[in-house]
């Protein structure tokens, strides 16, 4: 395990979660399963790769001698930390209402991501926000959460 790279622990995950998910979409109906099975297959492919390429890491790191240590604390802050968020802005949905939670999560992202430029900042949200708006409220008439709020 001490030679375990990161992206041997996050594939093998990744490849469990397409596993579980396809063994869901065997309980749908065949023609409403079709896009879903296509689509994990796919993501089950990616895992694969992702996993050859770190158990090939891990090799190379025993071969070195190098050992892979504390990926946990240091490997996965950042993929946790964004998990965090993406979780966050879920729960925030009902409560705040779509349009604010996607600007709330949006900000969040953009600085924690390292982008500064407040001034762009607000003409991305804005551009995603009237993007949004125009494509599913206006023409669409999909109506999205307003929040308890409102």
């Amino acid at each position: 395990m001490k030679y375990l790279h990161l992206d041997a622990v996050i594939g093998l995950c990744m490849l469990l979660f397409c596993l579980f998910f396809y063994s869901l979409a065997a309980d749908m109906p065949k023609d409403p399963a079709l896009f879903p099975r296509l689509i994990l297959v796919a993501l089950g492919a990616f895992s694969l790769f992702v996993l050859g390429g770190g158990l090939i890491k891990s090799l190379h790191a025993r071969n070195r001698g190098e050992a892979v240590t504390r990926f946990f604390v240091e490997g996965l802050r950042g993929p946790l930390t964004v998990y965090a968020g993406v979780v966050a802005y879920v729960a925030l949905i009902p409560v705040l209402g779509f349009f604010a939670a996607t600007s709330l999560a949006t900000a969040f992202f953009m600085m924690y991501f390292g982008y500064r430029s407040y001034v762009k900042a607000l003409m991305v949200l804005l551009s995603i926000n009237a993007f949004i708006y125009l494509l599913f409220v206006w023409q669409l008439k999909i109506f999205l959460p307003t929040g308890l709020l409102v």
